[in-house]
């Protein structure tokens, strides 16, 4: 039976993530792997994160097979005997801003070009990318496995959904507008859950409003006095949807 806490599903079967799950599960692991005071991660709550996605997809039948038997045992007879349980991770609020490496495409008359750029998000959104594709090169400091965890990085860009130009267009008005319903939830009590708030987001952008005259705030947002309207409209609806 798997054991369903905080969202994660880690159970003795593998889990593939698809659809909607995928992308909500994608954004609560860390951003961009880093290493600190020789562990990965910037913290214990990353790096608790990370291993309770691990676990998930891999399974536990498999995980058991790495170490000693006995080691497994006497861990799992230690967690039995320990009062209280410890919690399981918990799902990891999205950054206010990170860099990962993700694939643009850049379409052209003649043809497609497809390329893996160094991408920057503001409060989960990608708001700017590297003006030069990522390169697989790495200097003498970087240590022994920087070639290979390079090549990790373009390995999960590929996994992912590609990019657009159109999806930079706006992006930091937009990020601008996400931070804004951040803090009215916040203030207001309730928890924020960026995939569904980012999905929200998006088709109110895309959706005409008497108050914009018949045009949708996407293209409002292209003035400053635009963006400052749709602003306006957004603290109107706190007594409503971000209530």
């Amino acid at each position: 039976m798997e054991d369903e806490i905080n969202g994660w599903n880690i159970g003795r079967a593998s889990r593939t993530w698809t659809g909607p799950e995928g992308l909500e599960k994608l954004n609560r692991l860390p951003g961009r792997l880093e290493m600190d005071h020789g562990k990965l991660c910037l913290d214990k709550a990353e790096r608790l994160t990370l291993l309770a996605g691990l676990l998930e997809n891999f399974g536990l039948d498999e995980v058991v097979k790495l170490g000693r038997l006995q080691d497994w045992q006497e861990a799992i007879a230690a967690r039995a005997s320990a009062s209280p349980e410890l919690p399981a991770p918990g799902p990891r609020p999205t950054p206010a801003s990170h860099w990962n490496c993700r694939v643009i495409e850049f379409p052209s008359d003649e043809e497609t070009w497809f390329a893996i750029h160094e991408v920057y998000y503001e409060y989960g959104v990608p708001v700017a990318y590297s003006k030069s594709p990522a390169e697989a090169g790495w200097t003498d400091d970087d240590g022994p496995e920087a070639g290979l965890n390079r090549l990790d990085k373009f390995s999960e860009a590929l996994k992912k959904p590609v990019l657009k130009c159109a999806d930079f267009e706006n992006a930091r008005a937009k990020a601008t507008l996400l931070n804004k319903l951040c803090q009215m939830i916040d203030q207001s009590g309730g928890e924020v859950d960026m995939t569904a708030l980012s999905a929200w987001l998006n088709a109110w952008l895309n959706e005409p409003l008497p108050e914009l005259n018949g045009a949708t705030p996407a293209q409002a947002m292209y003035s400053e006095d635009g963006l400052r309207q749709v602003e306006t409209l957004l603290e109107r609806m706190r007594g409503g949807r971000c209530a």
